[in-house]
């Protein structure tokens, strides 16, 4: 008799679950009584506390307070340890229960503010990446600490030769041997956050060859009444026709009714923060003319990117909280 191949493998004896801890080591993490009013509670997402909260808990309650997934208030922590609860949903009375890393409103929830844990990525990151949060979704993102670049500078244009890490965009303050404190990139101008040209903040001049950093952000939110998607040549394009508000920056999700998730802007094509082109992370997705939107994205305090594997949901990360 031949057996076959194991199909399934049980969720207690699979590595690489969202929200598991991924390495022994210091951890800590409170119970918070999880109310999000309706939007999901997803494990492996950010939360921020809405009353009571660590180190002061609600007294006699066996809990340090209340959460929400995402939010702008106080950082509770990320949600972990998925094989800890109660599966909920079925397809049908007496169906079976629906997989799901969602718990309900009302639910008690581990909140993790150290350690390291599997989590959910939308784009690409890499080891070092500051973790950022939806504060709509509590969904994780990732930026690189700092830009690094070689370029020179001609009264207020900033020339771009050679890029080794990270994106340049508006907004950034940059520095280097010879740039004038507090020196602000203002415009793009033929570079789309590569090699090219940048209008800076202030005129002064600094020789070529030389290296120079750029701190970076979250993004900020965006909102476009008219935008579409089309893919060719195993390419998709992101077309903003009509930009409402905010400016789109590479490394952003899109979010729209058709379109699909973990879609993230991955360089600039015609467009450069407003309406124009931009290239995606995704193949083969069609999405007419309709709304779409980015989320503007907070800092998860005291978090880097340890681990990333690329899967085709994005990738799949361990992150370090150290709080």
């Amino acid at each position: 008799m031949v057996a076959a191949f194991q199909s399934t493998v049980n969720i207690w004896s699979a590595a690489g679950v969202v929200g598991e801890q991924a390495f022994d080591g210091p951890m800590r993490a409170a119970p918070y009584n999880l109310y999000s009013a309706g939007v999901p509670n997803l494990i492996g997402n950010a939360y921020t506390v809405t009353s009571g909260g660590n180190p002061d808990p609600v007294p006699g309650s066996g809990i340090a307070g209340t959460a929400q997934v995402g939010g702008s208030g106080t950082f509770a922590g990320i949600l972990i340890n998925p094989k800890d609860y109660a599966s909920y949903g079925t397809t049908g009375l007496g169906g079976p229960l629906n997989p799901t890393l969602v718990l309900p409103d009302y639910s008690i929830g581990q909140l993790a503010i150290m350690g390291e844990f599997f989590v959910n990525l939308p784009g690409p990151a890499s080891i070092g990446d500051l973790v950022t949060y939806d504060p709509l979704t509590g969904a994780l993102n990732s930026v690189t600490p700092t830009t690094s670049f070689t370029a020179q500078i001609s009264t207020t244009t900033l020339t771009v030769s050679a890029i080794s890490k990270g994106q340049i965009a508006v907004g950034q303050i940059i520095s280097g041997t010879g740039v004038t404190p507090g020196t602000r990139i203002t415009a793009l101008g033929t570079g789309k956050g590569g090699t090219g040209t940048y209008t800076i903040s202030v005129s002064q001049t600094v020789g070529t060859d030389t290296v120079m950093t750029a701190a970076n952000a979250p993004a900020t939110a965006w909102a476009a009444s008219n935008a579409s998607i089309a893919t060719s040549g195993g390419v998709d394009t992101l077309t903003v026709t009509t930009l409402t508000s905010g400016a789109l920056q590479v490394g952003q999700q899109v979010f729209g009714a058709g379109v699909a998730p973990n879609t993230v802007i991955t360089a600039f094509g015609s467009g450069v923060g407003g309406t124009g082109t931009y290239t995606l992370n995704t193949s083969g997705q069609t999405v007419g003319a309709e709304a779409m939107t980015g989320p503007s994205n907070l800092f998860v305090p005291n978090c880097v990117v340890s681990r990333f594997t690329a899967n085709t949901a994005g990738g799949l990360a361990v992150i370090k909280l150290t709080n």
